[in-house]
């Protein structure tokens, strides 16, 4: 009885350790700055040229970021206690747009959510499930087109 726990142990820790990778990688990504200094700067675009309530696709960090700083909306962010869907619309906006491998449908959801722009920051998006990079799918000129970049974010709109 006794080599059976030990063989248990031994599973479990085995286990445990081909995840630690993945677990460190995720866990960097919360213990340094998240946002680029680019995309502090690219604050001003927004506020000299989009409307007040202007909705954009963020992640949840530049979301918040855009929010507080150029009372422009995000998809995701803000009082998540009344934004309507919102494990859809975290689900969507890193899976659907973000993530996405088609142009065509990433542009549909960002319009269904009423987005004029989407945010592709130079790093890693979070919105809500887990740190990935975004696709190229923005790069597609009938869908999206780039109207502001610099070296930490591009700003594209939605066509």
């Amino acid at each position: 009885m006794r080599w059976l726990a030990l063989l248990a142990l031994c599973a479990v820790a085995y286990l445990a350790y081909l995840d630690m990778g993945h677990a460190m990688a995720q866990g960097k990504l919360w213990v340094r700055p998240i946002i680029l200094k680019g995309e502090i700067d690219a604050l001003s675009w927004v506020r000299e040229n989009t409307p007040e309530r202007t909705v954009f696709v963020t992640d949840i960090v530049a979301g918040e970021m855009i929010m507080g700083y150029t009372l422009r909306e995000g998809v995701l962010g803000g009082d998540w206690a009344v934004i309507p869907n919102v494990l859809k619309r975290m689900s969507d906006v890193q899976y659907g747009i973000y993530n996405s491998s088609d142009a065509d449908a990433a542009c549909a959801m960002a319009k269904e959510y009423g987005a004029k722009y989407v945010w592709v920051p130079e790093r890693d998006i979070f919105a809500g499930y887990e740190w990935n990079w975004h696709s190229d799918v923005f790069n597609d000129a009938r869908r999206f087109r780039r109207v502001f970049g610099n070296d930490d974010v591009t700003i594209y709109e939605v066509m």
